[in-house]
């Protein structure tokens, strides 16, 4: 790949991974599927649990598909098929059109899980310049996150004038997002398509990383972080509404949610070579776990203010964790076995969001979030013994 490909290849990438998320719903999400979708908050959790089903299902597959055909087939039209999901999603007014836009979802997610990084670190590779993941994918992120955080304020006026609202202003963004993957340069060059060559390429890695300790053990980190937050997350509008936040206030929150992630992720790889990568892992668990105790006991309004914690983990944990992994696999099966870590955090995710909406039917969010945060810290701090003794032998 020549210089002007390569140069060409990151700018779109910046474009790609700032536009990647719906800008205008994150502070409304959860409200907008139970008014607009006539959800219950355990029922959310659930469906979220089964549709991440059919989501490990087609995970490892389309990782395969990725590395046999390119990177940018799988990633353009996962991208059209997040413009027909976000389509249905503004139109929704009952619980059955939220599910078929989940499922929808599903689809376009697992088309670009896994090989979205895979085109970057690979685009890099080619050119020799390897050190400028962490760098580049860092950036694009913070510059994404500036723009959430900003486009975050008028959430909570948005959804006085009308609750779909938000969700139709994301969807022009969506389709932005399309047009700068199809202008992708593949930096490998795509192979013929073969059954049985793509059920070898998923079967090697699978072998690969059952018998790899160090990947192993680099997955079971990405998981709890990512059950962790994403339980967290959707915990975020009813933890408001208990402590009464007003909802025109939602927007300034994730505002201030998104300019903490995009300055821990801006600054992820200066992070990174000043503090040793065992320490960066215990920060994380302990920025997950504490403030999830601490909310769960004193449940009054100031608490609401700790989920900046899970924001300064969410803009650290990509660039820093995603880096730690590719420096641990091949070129040839990098999507597939990025693709069987996602697969692994849906698996987990089916069983842990169940688990939690069966516990919002049983005890309080609050006592919900009491076990969350001690979960969070005894699983983190068994990985982190297990991680003295693998990396250090």
């Amino acid at each position: 790949m020549n210089r002007q490909a390569l140069n060409r290849n990151i700018t779109l990438y910046y474009l790609f991974k700032i536009f990647r998320e719906p800008l205008f719903w994150g502070p409304i999400l959860i409200m907008y599927l139970q008014q607009a979708g006539k959800m219950s908050l355990s029922d959310i959790y659930i469906m979220e649990a089964v549709c991440v089903t059919l989501f490990i299902v087609l995970e490892v597959p389309t990782g395969a598909l990725a590395d046999l055909l390119g990177r940018r087939t799988t990633i353009f039209f996962g991208c059209l098929i997040a413009i027909i999901e976000y389509s249905v999603f503004v139109l929704a007014d009952r619980p059955l059109m939220i599910w078929l836009a989940n499922i929808i979802w599903v689809f376009g997610a697992s088309l670009v899980s896994g090989a979205d990084t895979a085109f970057l670190y690979d685009t890099l590779a080619e050119a020799g310049q390897t050190h400028r993941y962490q760098k580049i994918l860092g950036r694009s992120r913070c510059y994404q996150l500036i723009l959430i955080a900003i486009t975050a304020i008028f959430c909570g006026y948005l959804v006085k004038v009308d609750i779909h609202l938000p969700i139709f202003l994301s969807l022009p963004f969506i389709v932005l997002n399309c047009v700068f993957v199809f202008f992708f340069t593949e930096p490998k060059r795509s192979q013929n398509y073969q059954a049985k060559q793509h059920w070898n390429i998923m079967k090697l890695s699978v072998l690969f990383v059952v018998k790899n300790k160090k990947v192993k053990w680099i997955i079971a980190f990405m998981v709890l972080i990512e059950i962790v937050s994403k339980i967290w997350f959707f915990s975020y509008n009813p933890y408001f509404e208990l402590v009464a936040l007003p909802v025109e206030y939602y927007g300034w929150m994730f505002f201030g949610m998104g300019l903490v992630a995009a300055v821990f992720s801006f600054f992820s790889e200066k992070i990174n070579r000043l503090i040793p990568d065992v320490a960066g892992m215990l920060l994380m668990v302990l920025l997950l776990g504490a403030p999830l105790i601490l909310m769960s006991q004193l449940v009054v309004l100031p608490m609401a203010f700790l989920v900046l914690a899970q924001s300064m983990v969410r803009g650290y944990y990509e660039p820093f964790t995603t880096y730690f992994l590719h420096r641990h696999i091949g070129s040839h099966n990098r999507a597939t076995i990025i693709s069987i870590q996602s697969a692994a955090s849906s698996l987990v995710e089916f069983f842990a969001l169940g688990l939690f909406g069966w516990l919002l039917w049983q005890i309080s969010l609050a006592n919900a979030l009491f076990m969350l945060g001690l979960a969070t810290l005894a699983i983190g701090g068994y990985l982190l013994v297990k991680y003295q003794k693998i990396f250090r032998h």
